[in-house]
């Protein structure tokens, strides 16, 4: 069949082969990996927390200057959530160099100053000096998290505040501001939501969609190099290159 226009929106692959087409026909095609996956840590005992939900922490991937700040959930093969797609989206070609082989540090409480945060747990110290540090949790972390840190520190829940100590209050800095885990893949069910990579925007008009390199074919969706950080930003993007090569003449 002969067509006088042709759309191309066949959506992403994660296998560079399905552009070899493309890249016949002069296509820029930009090396394709999984974009949008949670982390899978086996050999992580935080595991057992599955269910819990931290509001708002830093999570970064250490050697590097990605970091994300968003809700984090625990689940029973490692983390997710938002702060966890989003730095999945970030690094999606470090992480694949990685092998998905990697560290992430984790700020629980939402603050870079260790300084400040010292300073609240003195102050938290000297207000509930006769508490058990299992009865009064600082900036409202879970219940079930705050024990798991705890014991992570070596910090026995019967402790007193007021007996934490000068180590016993660098501990609890240390693993608020910088707990470390161990990433051994991704998901474990190959359901990554979105491919970074496809047809290089080199090779295409952002005014009409058209191919640069071949006259009368035009792109939408994820075929192109274009992911963002959540599902909606993708599905937008679909949207409205779709809605622009849709309106060809």
């Amino acid at each position: 069949m002969i067509f006088d226009k042709v759309i191309i929106a066949t959506g992403g692959s994660p296998d560079k082969e399905s552009f070899s087409w493309l890249e016949k026909l002069n296509h820029k095609i930009e090396e394709p990996v999984p974009s949008l996956f949670t982390f899978n840590m086996p050999e992580e005992p935080i595991t057992d927390l599955m269910g819990v939900v931290v509001e708002n922490v830093i999570l970064g991937i250490p050697g590097t200057q990605l970091k994300s700040n968003e809700p984090l959930l625990i689940t029973h093969w490692g983390m997710s959530g938002p702060a966890v797609l989003k730095l999945s989206s970030f690094g999606a070609r470090v992480l694949s160099e990685k092998g998905y082989d990697f560290k992430i540090q984790v700020n629980w409480v939402n603050e870079q100053n260790t300084g400040l945060v010292r300073e609240e747990l003195l102050f938290v110290s000297d207000e509930h000096s006769n508490k058990l540090l299992s009865n009064f949790r600082p900036y409202a972390l879970p219940n079930r998290l705050w024990s798991y840190l705890l014991e992570k520190s070596e910090l026995h829940e019967s402790k007193k505040w007021k007996e934490l100590g000068k180590k016993g209050l660098n501990k609890l800095v240390n693993i608020l501001t910088n707990d470390v885990y161990s990433v051994k893949g991704k998901t474990t069910f190959k359901e990554e939501f979105v491919t970074c990579g496809g047809v290089s925007l080199d090779s295409i008009n952002f005014d009409t969609m058209e191919s640069k390199v071949c006259k009368n074919l035009y792109f939408a969706g994820e075929v192109l190099d274009i992911d963002g950080i959540t599902g909606g930003y993708n599905l937008q993007a679909a949207w409205t290159t779709g809605y622009i090569a849709g309106k060809l003449k």
